[in-house]
């Protein structure tokens, strides 16, 4: 006969009888004594279990307060990035307005890729919108839905633009080829430009307004012909490293 399973329950038992045995402060002085001895391994785990789920709801609470005021900082630094964008815009923009956008993709693949942006006709952005960021030029607008866009960037093979040295306003045309270097090509042999120069869009340009920045010419080459000049371009705007863009839009009218 197993007399282990009949132990719990008559000690239940006694420690009942003797808890009805006395007054009210006896039974009293009986109950705190068998919960410091006899019951103190069950009260001790029973305040353990409440401390602990007191426990885990506090950082329950911490850390839903931690999350959410990681998101409103992560809202107030996204915004200080557009007023950054917004302040760094130091030329001319000719009188024109234009709209804040988000890169929120990309299409194509390597140096063919294009930029997706979170503004489109319901913004009021028109295809062949000219496209700049705070450094410079960044492409035009090819495609438009009503909630996105996709923006042809200089960098692109398929992209071109007719560009000026600034110094001297030599001419010629600003293209990329398949492994991503940007050139001004089509400049006349013998034309007075350096390295170090800085290049603008041109007065041709029926894209931009004369004048925005595109970059600075690091090396010049002649070309295969020997005909032309084709001056090699470090960019003012890196388009990988976008997050923001400005798309221009109609020009302000200046009576108002």
């Amino acid at each position: 006969m197993n007399l282990k399973r009949y132990i719990m329950p008559i000690v239940l038992l006694l420690t009942s009888i003797a808890m009805m045995i006395g007054d009210e402060e006896m039974r009293s002085a009986k109950a705190a004594f068998f919960g410091n001895t006899l019951f103190f391994p069950f009260v001790a785990s029973l305040k353990t279990i409440e401390s602990n789920q007191s426990l885990r709801q506090e950082n329950f609470t911490l850390r839903s307060r931690l999350t959410e005021s990681t998101l409103q900082n992560l809202a107030l630094i996204n915004e200080l990035k557009e007023y950054t964008g917004v302040a760094s815009i130091g030329f001319d923009t000719a009188g024109m307005e234009f709209d804040l956008a988000e890169v929120i993709g990309y299409s194509g693949q390597f140096q063919e890729r294009n930029l997706i942006v979170n503004k489109g006709k319901r913004s009021g952005i028109a295809s062949g919108s000219a496209v700049i960021s705070g450094n410079g030029i960044v492409g035009k607008i090819v495609t438009v839905t009503d909630t996105y866009s996709i923006i042809l960037p200089f960098s692109n093979p398929r992209f071109q633009v007719p560009v000026m040295d600034i110094r001297t306003s030599v001419q010629g045309i600003l293209q990329s080829d398949i492994a991503g270097t940007i050139s001004m090509n089509m400049v006349k042999l013998g034309s007075e430009i350096a390295a170090g120069d800085t290049v603008v869009t041109s007065n041709l340009s029926g894209l931009f307004p004369k004048g925005y920045p595109v970059g600075t010419i690091s090396r010049i080459r002649e070309s295969a012909d020997n005909l032309f000049l084709s001056a090699e371009i470090s960019p003012f705007t890196l388009v990988e490293n976008l997050e923001h863009v400005f798309i221009l839009k109609e020009r302000k009218n200046n009576g108002q």
